[in-house]
């Protein structure tokens, strides 16, 4: 049986450059506004951002689940360069600027080989909280070779999609059985339950290739901003403790809100073909900046810290 024709690309980068900037501004709204002080409302939802990066990461490479060749060897290159320097350098600042007399070498060691988060949350967000992240993006990286194998049909990706979604459903509901850590949650955070977040993605550019109508994307815009939005709100109002009483939502927030995010994807992508210089530039410039917002972010409150005492909370959140 052949393999389904890969459709030409547009050229849509820039679409996807804004939208890793929005991702790395709700992962600072995350992270500093707690300390502001102020009532965030859905905002507090904006942790949120990092599965907008799972998502996107899945449609940048969809290409290669949809029968593009994909040499192993270079995309492997490709990835360790784009990835580990600047994430070396933020390690090592934030070792240094959380450097204590006794730590231990195994932790930093850890880190560096992106094991932070097989132990205990205090060991993941130990340096940066945000780091958590980094492992499931690297195992998708190291998987990809073997899931375009897989996954290089149409048919056969829906089928990998289903197999991901059941997975993490499988996970989910292991997971939820004790409150300690166990395998299943831990593996809920690397990518056997994370798959499905990278899958939604892929499967929103094999859309995207239809290039939606304005109503169409209209539409699934709507969609997608009213089901992050519902979530969000039932986030502010129930809180962990009240999502956790909830079956069909614990341990599965992720995976609707990556699913808000595809359908967002789907119906921005493509939107604006020929957009202002101004958009186009300011897209590409947060974009570039994405990566580095979100490693070194966290950065700014330890080096201003001799400052708090002087400030309001919301004027040294400002300041970082």
């Amino acid at each position: 049986m052949e393999k389904a024709p890969v459709p030409p690309t547009v050229p849509n980068d820039w679409h996807l450059e804004l939208l890793r900037g929005i991702a790395a501004v709700l992962v600072v709204v995350a992270h500093y506004g707690p300390a502001s002080g102020l009532n965030l409302g859905v905002l507090a939802f904006a942790f949120t951002g990092v599965d907008l990066f799972f998502v996107l990461s899945g449609f940048v490479f969809a290409p290669y689940l949809s029968g593009k060749p994909l040499h192993a060897p270079a995309h492997f290159v490709r990835r360790l360069f784009r990835l580990y320097p600047l994430y070396a350098l933020a390690l090592a600042c934030y070792a240094w600027l959380r450097w204590q007399p006794g730590i231990s070498g195994s932790l930093l060691l850890k880190h560096a080989l992106f094991l932070q988060t097989l132990e205990s949350r205090d060991i993941a967000f130990h340096f940066n909280p945000a780091f958590w992240s980094l492992p499931p993006e690297v195992e998708f990286y190291l998987a990809l070779p073997i899931l375009a194998a897989c996954a290089g049909r149409v048919r056969y990706l829906a089928g990998t999609a289903l197999l991901a979604l059941f997975l993490h459903g499988t996970l989910a509901l292991l997971a939820a059985r004790t409150p300690d850590l166990n395998t299943a949650s831990i593996l809920l955070i690397h990518l056997p339950g994370l798959l499905i977040e990278f899958l939604l993605g892929t499967l929103a550019w094999q859309l995207a290739q239809k290039n939606p109508g304005r109503l169409a994307r209209l539409f699934l815009a709507l969609l997608g901003g009213t089901l992050w939005w519902l979530l969000a709100r039932c986030f502010v109002q129930l809180g962990d403790a009240g999502i956790e009483n909830i079956i069909w939502l614990r341990n599965n927030v992720g995976l609707f809100v990556a699913a808000s995010f595809a359908l967002i994807t789907l119906a921005w992508v493509g939107s604006v073909p020929h957009p202002p210089v101004w958009l186009h530039s300011l897209a590409t410039f947060s974009g570039n900046l994405s990566y580095g917002v979100y490693l070194f972010h966290g950065a700014a409150p330890l080096v201003l810290a001799p400052c708090h005492p002087y400030l309001s909370a919301a004027s040294f959140t400002l300041l970082c």
